[in-house]
C-alpha cells in the first residue's frame, strides 16, 4: 500500500535505493581504511555490509515491501542515535601517536557518515510522509 502509493506519485525512485548503495558502499570501504584505528570497526562494518545486501536486494529485485519501508525509518532513528553506544553516529577513530591521521581520518568518516545520514533521511522522510 505505501510502496504503491510512493511509486505511483513518483516520489519513492530506484536512483534513492542507487544513492543510499553507493553511500553505504563509501561508509564501508572509509571504516575498513581506517579500522586498525576503531574500536569495534567489525561489527560496525559486518552491520553496514547487511544492510547493504538488503538495498542490492531491493535494487535487485525492484521492489520492496511495506514493512520495509516502515523498517527503514527506525532503521535510520538507530544508526544515528546519539544515545546508542554502537549507532554509527558515535563511530570515531583515534591513533594517540598520529594525531594528524586522526583528524584526517574523522574527517572522512563524518563526510561518509553524512551523506548515508542525508540519503536515508530523504527515503524514510518520503515513507513517513505516506504513513500519516
Amino acid at each position: 500500500m505505501i510502496c504503491e502509493e510512493l511509486k505511483s506519485r513518483k516520489n519513492f525512485v530506484e536512483e534513492d535505493f542507487i544513492e543510499l548503495r553507493d553511500s553505504v558502499e563509501e561508509l564501508i570501504s572509509v571504516i575498513e581504511k581506517y579500522k586498525d584505528m576503531g574500536y569495534n570497526s567489525s561489527l560496525y562494518i559486518d552491520d553496514l555490509k547487511d544492510f547493504l545486501a538488503d538495498v542490492n536486494l531491493t535494487l535487485e529485485e525492484k521492489k520492496i515491501t511495506d514493512k520495509e519501508l516502515k523498517n527503514l525509518n527506525s532503521l535510520g532513528e538507530s544508526y544515528f542515535n546519539s544515545r546508542v553506544d554502537n549507532s554509527i553516529y558515535s563511530y570515531y577513530v583515534y591513533d594517540k601517536n598520529n594525531l594528524e591521521k586522526t583528524h584526517k581520518a574523522n574527517d572522512e568518516i563524518k563526510i561518509a557518515k553524512k551523506r548515508f545520514g542525508k540519503i536515508l533521511y530523504k527515503i524514510t522522510e518520503k515513507v513517513m510522509y505516506h504513513m500519516i
